[in-house]
């Protein structure tokens, strides 16, 4: 009997060694609506900006971007017809990663990936609705990692040319933003190949929360140049195909001058609607970036941006 009711606790422990990082959340979802207001989700947006958080909960086990900051992704429509704009890239399949970018007040950049204007934006794991998925987040570069020219086969590696300075932070020396931004500020080389990346994996328990945090320090430790551009966070492939479950936030554009994100943006938004089923309505938001380090970004929903409404 003894060994039977050792085997029963066992197996419970080991089935709850992955735990949902839903379960975690004492901050409380701000009104997660199912029908995705887009008012909400414009307000929303701009407190999860504003949140200028070490952590989660006051545990450094639960990194900041669970429930704070906004992390998104620049698209182009319909690229090259092989895949949604929501789903892994050919090359994130195989690579293992898919390269998001996380704005936040204290981690502010202008412009976009690729000089972009619109993509889409994921809920905070905490803040999410109960029936979607956690996503998993690798690892943190406080600025473009240039992970393209790294390995093809994997994410959240050395680059060749740099393989001890550039690989995963805390194997390099490297654990906080004055140690990163010394790295980068050597003279001569690359430093977006040279820089490595902290590692925030929910494996890494109560050092994933401080190496996440020294990431967004870092950025904004390089003044105007941290400005200039963005950061790269690469979170785990995930199954494509499977849009009712995926936390997508909102679809946005940049706004300001002929607003020309916007015709793609409208573009996804029904892309999504019809791929969906039970229908899904994700609203367009205007992101309006901050003008300076110590600027605000702004997030809105404009009614007649939409091209499906519910």
């Amino acid at each position: 009997m003894l060994k039977i009711i050792g085997f029963l606790l066992f197996a419970l422990i080991a089935g709850c060694s992955h735990l949902d990082r839903h379960s975690e959340n004492e901050i409380g979802a701000i009104n997660n609506a199912s029908t995705q207001n887009g008012t909400t989700i414009a307000t929303q947006l701009n407190t999860f900006y504003s949140r200028k958080f070490t952590n989660c909960n006051k545990s450094d086990s639960q990194p900041a971007f669970l429930c704070s900051g906004v992390t998104l992704r620049v698209t182009v429509k319909d690229p090259n017809n092989q895949y949604k704009v929501w789903d892994p890239s050919p090359t994130s399949i195989k690579s293992g990663g898919v390269s998001f970018s996380y704005l936040r007040a204290d981690t502010n950049f202008g412009r976009l990936a690729w000089g972009y204007g619109n993509g889409y934006i994921l809920y905070p794991i905490f803040e999410a609705p109960a029936d979607k998925i956690d996503l998993d987040y690798l690892c943190s570069y406080p600025m473009d990692a240039w992970t393209w020219t790294r390995n093809v086969t994997a994410v959240c590696v050395a680059h060749p040319s740099y393989p001890v300075q550039s690989q995963i932070c805390h194997n390099a020396g490297v654990t906080t933003a004055e140690q990163w931004k010394a790295v980068w500020d050597l003279p001569g080389g690359t430093p977006n190949q040279r820089s490595c990346g902290f590692d925030v994996k929910d494996d890494r328990n109560a050092l994933a929360g401080p190496a996440f945090y020294q990431s967004v320090r870092a950025k904004s430790l390089l003044g105007a140049k941290g400005f200039s551009e963005h950061n790269e966070v690469l979170i785990k492939t995930w199954t494509a195909g499977r849009p009712n479950t995926l936390p997508i936030m909102a679809f946005f554009f940049v706004a300001g001058g002929t607003n020309a994100g916007l015709a793609d943006a409208q573009y996804n938004q029904r892309d999504f609607y019809n791929s969906t089923n039970p229908k899904i309505v994700v609203p367009i938001i205007r992101l309006t970036p901050p003008d300076s380090a110590n600027g605000t970004a702004t997030f809105t929903y404009v009614a007649a941006d939409q091209a499906v409404t519910q």
